[in-house]
């Protein structure tokens, strides 16, 4: 009768166990969406860009009377969400700030802006291309190559040619108010002389 009772209690733990991870599994990606607070006349964004947000960010422009947006640890996502962002931000005349780190496709959220800042000395916006599976997409220089110039007209097309083509997501050029660094990781090289202002990135 004992072993008949631990056998079910073990039955019901690992019921219980699956039951737990499911529930995990099922509300994590929810978990990590990308943030977006309005304060006043600013939407504040932050988090992993997962695709959503072009919806969501409308939804707030057609609310609030935004001016700003502050973009913020993020390590970007979802490219086209990236692109349809900017445009976005772009479409309504908002200033856009980072604050910390935005990389990847949050970095072309921030290339919408009208007047582009870099708030801080050690905040930095990291570029590189598009990728599936960690490698670069064929036609993503491309596209970069169109949508680049177009919102960010005074951008270094030659250091531009160097980042749209980083054979790996690993690969990140950042750029600092006041200096950039190509990293692999954590193994950085600085890019001599350059930096977000000189590179054509930051208008402020």
């Amino acid at each position: 009768m004992s072993v008949m009772t631990g056998q079910k209690r073990r039955r019901r733990l690992a019921g219980g166990a699956a039951s737990l991870c499911l529930a995990l599994l099922t509300f994590h990606p929810a978990a990590i969406a990308m943030s977006l607070q309005v304060q006043a006349d600013t939407v504040f964004m932050s988090g992993p860009v997962t695709g959503a947000e072009p919806d969501q960010l409308r939804a707030i422009l057609d609310r609030y009377a935004i001016k700003t947006a502050v973009l913020g640890g993020s390590n970007g996502g979802n490219a086209n969400a990236g692109y349809a962002v900017g445009e976005l931000i772009r479409q309504f005349g908002l200033a856009t700030v980072i604050r910390g780190y935005c990389n990847s496709s949050c970095s072309r959220m921030w290339l919408g802006g009208v007047s582009r800042t870099l708030d801080g000395a050690d905040s930095r916006v990291g570029l590189h291309g598009n990728y599936e599976h960690g490698a670069l997409e064929p036609d993503a220089p491309a596209r970069s190559r169109a949508w680049l110039p177009r919102f960010a007209p005074a951008i270094d097309r030659q250091l531009m040619e160097q980042w749209i083509i980083l054979p790996r997501n690993s690969w990140m050029m950042n750029f600092y108010n006041d200096r950039a660094e190509l990293c692999d990781h954590q193994n950085c090289t600085p890019v001599a002389g350059r930096n977000a202002h000189n590179a054509g990135l930051a208008t402020n």
